[in-house]
């Protein structure tokens, strides 16, 4: 088998599709056969190297993510350099963050951007973003996996569609809630219709049981299609990519979420690992969802939800002032049952 179909083979299509892509610009970059590359003694670094020169005035996330599949091919071909190596290559020219610099944006933005979707629009984008998810663990979201019943509104994600390979547990808003229930109303519609549009070269099945049936070009589509309507469509002089990309739902429900409730919590329920087991071991499920429900507020974008800020202490501050007068008063039941018995017996002894 060709090394790249080989490295491949267990992996998701749209990564397959991406990492080949990469993997055989590579070869015909060092003018190479993959399929004889591997069998013959060859100076492997020196044809990374030379490769990698070609690649320094790239945007630093592009790059090194291309270095780390190149990685990966050689390694699981048994081609193992030090790690001081590829350090020293990342090195080589300073920058590892992403070069577009995008921002969160304000709720009044998403909220002109939502006014130009329909049903599927809203319904994702708000799903998307009051959960916290990425959006391909979104579109990966089998209908049973969401409890609309519970409160608040409950997502059980599977470790086989998160991109730690944990599985978790997040909630979505009442506002999200209300839009998915109008989306599966016409949640087969849209799949009989996507059937008639692509003919035989489709794979859709009408009994496709995934929450949103359709891929992460069609959710990218649509999002550009809303900043366009919107007039929001500025882009990054350096990449021309947009400065307002879907990813940043997961910003904005980070940062507003944290305005309102301990940091570890929301960070937990987006999937970043190094807060899961400090939040699951600290809150139950339930403790989560009332914590949700505090933030709730911030994170709704077309509905008014009341401002409970400080409410949920100013109740819980009540609610331990009335069990301590509850003790008071049980303390002077017992104090007045005291002296009625101490009275009793001294009228008895009297009349003795």
């Amino acid at each position: 088998m060709n090394p790249i179909d080989e490295f491949l083979k267990d992996k998701e299509k749209r990564t397959r599709i991406n990492y080949g892509w990469i993997l055989r610009q590579y070869f015909r970059e060092i003018k190479q056969i993959p399929e004889t590359y591997f069998k013959k003694k060859r100076d492997y670094q020196s044809d990374v190297d030379k490769w990698w020169r070609q690649h320094l005035d790239e945007v630093p996330k592009t790059r090194n993510t291309k270095l780390a599949i190149v990685r990966g091919l050689l390694e699981d071909n048994d081609v193992v350099f030090g790690k001081k190596y590829w350090l020293k290559l990342r090195k080589k020219r300073k920058g590892s963050r992403a070069a577009t610099l995008d921002r969160v944006p304000t709720q009044s933005e998403f909220k002109t951007m939502l006014m130009h979707g329909d049903v599927k629009d809203k319904s994702l984008f708000l799903f998307t973003m009051s959960s916290g998810m990425r959006i391909d663990e979104v579109l990966k979201l089998k209908i049973t996996m969401v409890d609309l019943k519970h409160d608040p509104p409950m997502v059980k994600i599977p470790g086989n569609i998160t991109k730690n390979g944990d599985p978790r547990t997040t909630f979505i808003s009442q506002e999200a809630k209300a839009y998915l229930e109008e989306w599966l109303k016409i949640r087969k519609s849209y799949i009989r219709t996507a059937i008639k549009k692509t003919g035989h070269i489709t794979k859709k099945d009408v009994n496709d049981d995934t929450l949103f049936p359709f891929s992460y070009d069609v959710a990218w589509t649509s999002w550009n299609r809303l900043l366009r309507k919107a007039k929001l469509d500025d882009k990054d002089p350096t990449t021309n990519r947009y400065v307002l990309h879907i990813h940043c739902l997961r910003k904005y429900f980070l940062s507003q979420m944290k305005l309102s409730i301990p940091a570890v919590i929301p960070e937990a329920l987006a999937g970043h690992e190094q807060y899961l087991d400090e939040a699951y071991q600290r809150y139950t499920i339930e403790q989560l969802g009332e914590y949700y429900k505090r933030g709730e507020q911030k994170i709704t974008i077309l509905e008014s939800l009341p401002d409970l800020t400080g409410v949920h202490e100013l109740l819980k501050e009540k609610d331990h002032q009335i069990q301590k007068q509850s003790e008071e008063i049980q303390d002077l039941r017992n104090q007045m049952q005291k002296l009625m018995v101490e009275v009793l017996t001294m009228k008895d002894k009297e009349k003795k």
